[in-house]
């Protein structure tokens, strides 16, 4: 017996060396043309994944049995590497891929559109991108600086800077930073200049529904602002800059990396005294203003299979006024005190599972609070004050899993909860929100890829909502590539829709939501303040989500680097709009409103940008965009007529456009590189076409009168162009300066646009201490 036992376990060991004999782990890295790893290569076996390099570039394929293999090689941005093994490898040392690089004229890589990563020209929804150096000739300090000089895009005054995107309201459109919302909306608008962009590595823009990725508001599209991490194992920037309204601003720019620790810091300082370009008013067109933008971030690689990483963000800014109120005997002035505070904290775990397998979990806390006091300038007794505190806490976790070269698919799910306390508000709820979502990519082959995904919303105040997206690509050869897409999108009721309660104090309207209305109006009533009854507030039903189906189609054009071509055609359909109503008169003249779902919209268009490079080799380069867009809102009109001698009222359908959308924008941009004198320079046009802005006797009829920018000359369009012009010189590549002039026409209009102080000078210094 003991002899069978020794020649049992011999037996034992002997098979199993023999199996590993057989079998062969290999070891490699992935390297570029000029030695530096490569991150987050995918390795094919037989069109099968079977690794996915770390940031190292190392990777391992584990047990591989005698044979031949196709081994496979990908990685955005890079051409990929195909070759044959044989196992046993003839020598023992770790095998070295090299990926050479590829040349992209305005492809990067963006993770907005599929929330995965993806070069630009492989996505297949609207999707442009504002790169860092662009963003840096133009010397814009703020994101609605950048954002206005985008085709298709328009900068809008209401409560603050927002932005239309294919004829929608600025609530529409969702902003993220790093892929995490920003909150903060006052009147449905986030103002765009509270974000500077000292800092930001692309600005992605998703034209088109896209709640099946993001939820709700985003109907209309998504803003992906992308912060930089640093290309260097140490770099540090400053910047210097003075303008016009004596504005300074300067900023500081760090980051650090190395194997295992990414990690980076931005601080922006901005004043300005403001301006006025209304001399019949007291208060300022923009008040004397200070704002301080804090941000930081750390990754940290614990090993091969995780990372930990950590973002946060803190802004403040305050201003402070003169103003004045009119009562029956006197006109009184006061003081008025603004200030506004958010702050974020965002960290992320990332898991990779076998090389095939990524699951990221995330989690949000956000708080915005803005401040608003008014008091009587001699006796200092308080006269107005307002507080406003909103905070988000979200969760998210997303698994991506990668079958093969052809399948790949995102499954995701989470917890938002929303709160906000105000004193114009009464009785605000937690606003709790469950969602899931899915995805699943399909490359037929090189030429043909579909993406089909959802996602399912359920909410605390509001029925289910279900989004669906469709989208494809073909490409019929290097030079032509068609792309379409079809998607659903929503945006939920806000707090203001739901539970304001709000009079203004100086003008005397007052504007309830859906829920407070019926005690608003009887209390009103109680105190003798209504003088006509329009609407029953019992009558006035729960707001339902917004909704709209749209779909884009369009190509890309490419000829031999020298010139691309872009082209698309949208169309949106939105039912349930919510909208204010005038439900009362009061006895000071003024009215009462609140919400309804009334009226159905569509917005469709065409939107074209060409980008011409005639001569590379000089620093040459023009792109030529243009929108064409027909916005209208369905109303109904009644009318009376005679027949047969009986009164027959009448209904009709009929669509009126919206308020301040251009049939017509242009704009032009001229880049210049004067390569023996390192001189750079910019010149950049915003043409728009006349918009229909207010009805002025309330009749719901577009009349002449009521339009700005009529254009009726050449003068008249050459006074109503913005014309932005920079230019740079470069000195041993650590310094830039730069002057400017932007509004070159000097064109402004205080009702339309009171961000646009006119025709404004400045100059700025960046210094780059290290590298």
């Amino acid at each position: 017996m003991y002899s069978f036992n020794i020649f049992a376990i011999a037996l034992f060991f002997f098979f199993h060396l023999n199996l590993h004999a057989q079998s062969t782990d290999i070891n490699g890295y992935v390297m570029s043309d000029d030695s530096s790893s490569i991150s987050d290569a995918t390795i094919y076996i037989n069109d099968t994944i079977w690794g996915i390099s770390d940031e190292l570039g190392s990777f391992t394929i584990p047990s591989l049995s005698p044979g031949e293999y196709e081994l496979i090689v990908t990685r955005l941005g890079f051409s990929t590497h195909k070759t044959t093994i044989s196992i046993p490898l003839e020598s023992e040392s770790e095998l070295i891929i090299f990926l050479k690089q590829k040349i992209y004229n305005n492809n990067p890589i963006v993770v907005t559109a599929n929330r995965t990563s993806n070069l630009l020209q492989d996505v297949s929804v609207p999707t442009t991108v504002i790169d860092k150096n662009e963003i840096k000739n133009s010397g814009s300090l703020r994101l609605s600086d950048v954002l206005n000089e985008q085709i298709g895009l328009q900068i809008v005054s209401d409560h603050g800077s927002g932005v239309q995107i294919q004829g929608f309201d600025s609530e529409y459109t969702l902003i993220l930073v790093d892929n995490q919302p920003v909150i903060g909306r006052v009147a449905g608008t986030l103002d765009l200049s509270r974000l500077a962009v000292g800092n930001v590595k692309q600005i992605e823009i998703v034209k088109g529904p896209s709640s099946a990725l993001w939820g709700s508001n985003a109907l209309a599209g998504v803003i992906n602002i992308i912060t930089d991490e640093g290309e260097f194992p140490f770099s540090l920037d400053l910047n210097s800059y003075l303008g016009s309204n004596i504005t300074f601003n300067s900023s500081i720019n760090s980051s650090y990396r190395n194997d295992k620790l990414k990690a980076r810091f931005f601080a922006n300082y901005n004043t300005s005294d403001g301006y006025d370009i209304n001399d019949e008013t007291v208060a300022p067109t923009i008040p004397k203003y200070d704002n301080l933008t804090l941000s930081s971030g750390i990754r940290y690689r614990l090993s091969k299979l995780i990372n930990f990483g950590i973002t946060t963000k803190y802004y403040l800014e305050d201003q402070f006024f003169i103003d004045e109120i009119n009562n029956e005997l006197s006109v009184v002035p006061i003081n008025r005190k603004d200030n506004q505070s958010d702050y974020s904290i965002a960290p992320e775990l990332r898991f990779n599972f076998k090389n095939r397998y990524l699951l990221e979990t995330s989690y949000l806390f956000s708080s915005f609070e803005s401040n608003s006091s008014s008091y009587f300038a001699e006796t200092k007794e308080t006269y107005f004050s307002d507080n406003f505190n909103q905070s988000i806490k979200k969760i998210e976790t997303k698994g991506s899993i990668y079958w093969n070269n052809h399948h790949s698919s995102i499954v995701g799910a989470g917890f938002i909860r929303e709160h906000l306390k105000a004193e114009i508000y009464a009785n605000v709820p937690f606003f709790d929100s469950y969602f899931s979502f899915g995805q699943h990519k399909w490359n037929f082959n090189d030429r043909f890829t579909i993406i089909s995904g959802f996602r399912l919303d359920a909410h605390s105040e509001y029925n289910s909502q279900l989004s669906p997206k469709l989208s494809f690509q073909y490409r019929v050869n290097k030079l032509l590539k068609f792309r379409g897409s079809y998607g659903g999108g929503f945006k939920a009721p806000d707090f203001r829709q739901l539970f304001l309660n709000f009079t203004n104090p100086i003008a005397g309207y007052s504007v309830f939501g859906t829920s407070t209305v019926v005690d608003g109006i009887e209390r009103l009533k109680m105190n003798g303040q209504i003088t006509e009854l329009y609407f029953d507030p019992n009558k006035i039903s729960e707001i339902s989500p917004e909704r709209s189906i749209a779909f884009n189609i369009g190509f890309d054009l490419y000829h031999a680097n020298r010139m691309q071509m872009s082209f698309n055609i949208f169309r949106n359909d939105i039912r349930d709009l919510i909208e204010t109503q005038r439900i009362a008169l009061k006895t000071n003249g003024q009215s009462v409103f609140s919400y309804f779902n009334l009226n159905k919209v569509f917005t469709q268009g065409i939107e074209t940008e060409l980008s011409f490079l005639p001569d590379w080799q000089v620093g040459f380069k023009l792109s030529i965009g243009y929108q064409f867009l027909d916005a209208k809102k369905k109303i109904t009109r009644s009318f009376d007529q005679v027949i047969d001698g009986e009164l027959i009222t009448f209904v009709k359908d009929d669509y009126i456009p919206l308020y301040n959308r251009s049939k017509h924008s242009f704009n032009i941009k001229l880049y210049h590189h004067f390569k023996r004198l390192n001189i750079e320079s910019t010149l950049r046009f915003k043409v728009r076409s006349k918009y229909w802005f207010f009805d002025t006797n309330d009749n719901d009829r577009d009349e002449s009168n009521e339009y700005v920018l009529k254009a009726n000359s050449f003068n008249d369009i050459i006074n109503n162009t913005i014309v932005n012009y920079s230019l740079s010189k470069n000195f041993k590549d650590k310094y830039q300066f730069q002057i400017g002039i932007n509004n070159l026409f000097n064109y402004r209009n205080e009702v339309v646009l009171p961000s646009n102080p006119g025709r404004s000078f400045y100059s700025q210094l960046n210094i780059k201490l290290f590298p």
